[in-house]
């Protein structure tokens, strides 16, 4: 891990830690896919919800997000072909949540900012009709920005457990309002995720008491 990363752990940390240490707060992890520009990737991290109301509720979340792009084709040599282009992100999405509460499941939208650092950058070289080459791409050659800024919107569901847990289904699109591009085009991250995990009270106790 390089020194930025750590110091970037160690301020997210300290960051949550009077959250986690607060009621009515879940702690779960998720996975699923990202789709944009007739590819896919992937989307997969831990997030923090803090509840508000019976309505509203607060999530912040550290996501890893393989988001396709065109752009890592940039400045490469020509005379080959090249596919699947991909940008990996480091996200961090703080988005509030409004619920209706049915019975055993809650159904809502969702919204907020979202924070990104590009982790790395590849792109599938073609060799011949059925073989391929992974190649990593260097940010600054490849005029690419490493940080992105934008919103989220989107709708979920969650489903109450036995034992104050919960399982979620999060369907969000995704807005750049960065230009990523150093160069000379205009290239601005777009596209949906989908994620689906599970929860857990960090303190049911508190949970319980509350309740009462």
């Amino acid at each position: 891990m390089t020194p930025n990363k750590v110091k970037l752990s160690f301020a997210l940390f300290l960051f949550l830690m009077p959250i986690l240490l607060s009621a009515q707060v879940r702690i779960g992890v998720g996975g699923g896919g990202y789709f944009g520009l007739k590819d896919q990737g992937i989307n997969a991290g831990i997030q923090v919800q803090k509840e508000l109301s019976d309505f509203g509720s607060l999530m912040f979340q550290v996501a890893l997000t393989d988001k396709p792009s065109n752009l890592p084709r940039k400045n490469l040599n020509p005379d080959f072909d090249y596919v699947a282009g991909h940008i990996s992100y480091l996200v961090l999405p703080i988005e509030y949540q409004y619920f209706l509460p049915f019975k055993n499941l809650r159904a809502g939208a969702f919204g907020g900012p979202y924070f990104a650092y590009g982790l790395k950058a590849g792109i599938l070289k073609k060799l011949d009709d059925f073989s391929y080459e992974k190649m990593n791409l260097d940010f600054s050659r490849q005029d690419i920005r490493r940080f992105d800024i934008g919103v989220h919107f989107g709708v979920g569901i969650e489903l109450e457990l036995p034992r104050l847990k919960r399982m979620f289904v999060r369907l969000n699109y995704a807005l750049g309002l960065v230009d990523i591009d150093l160069g000379t085009d205009s290239a601005y991250q777009e596209g949906v995720g989908m994620m689906m995990g599970f929860m857990v009270p960090v303190n049911a106790s508190k949970y319980q008491r509350t309740d009462k």
